[in-house]
């Protein structure tokens, strides 16, 4: 069971980040000013990001139920520690102050795994968003005139 909720949040977090990478991707078509499209494409990762820290933190939220423990709440008892717990672990930053029940000590490292690929992923796409709308236009005549 948890392998398959593993499995799934993976694939779940990595269309939902192509999916706003791909809508974000029409900003570059607008005659908007660099530093809006800059602003909105920093914006929306932003969002996108959050949205995949959101999915992990359900899941923590939810844990006792997936892993039928029933009564005795092992994990999370209240929704901001759960979101903080996946804050904490889609940013490899590390919760010392919480801890998780065994089995889902695997999705947290995976979280981080998975949080460290997206993070990189964005920052890639504001490179080339930075590329595209012409960020840097006084580098590149500095460069020229070398």
């Amino acid at each position: 069971m948890l392998l398959i909720t593993f499995s799934f949040i993976l694939v779940l977090t990595v269309i939902m980040h192509y999916q706003f990478l791909s809508n974000m991707a029409v900003i570059f078509e607008t005659k908007w000013s660099q530093s809006t499209k800059l602003v909105l494409i920093i914006c929306g990762l932003f969002i996108a990001h959050i949205m995949e820290i959101i999915v992990y933190a359900m899941v923590y939220y939810h844990s006792d139920y997936m892993l039928d423990m029933g009564e005795a709440k092992e994990s999370f008892q209240q929704w901001p520690d759960a979101l903080y717990f996946s804050f904490v672990a889609y940013s490899s930053l590390g919760a010392g102050e919480l801890s998780l029940p065994q089995p889902l000590m695997l999705l947290y490292g995976l979280e981080a795994i998975n949080g460290l690929l997206l993070i990189a992923w964005s920052a890639s796409f504001s490179l080339l968003a930075m590329n595209r709308v012409h960020f840097c236009e006084s580098c590149k005549t500095d460069a020229e005139e070398s």
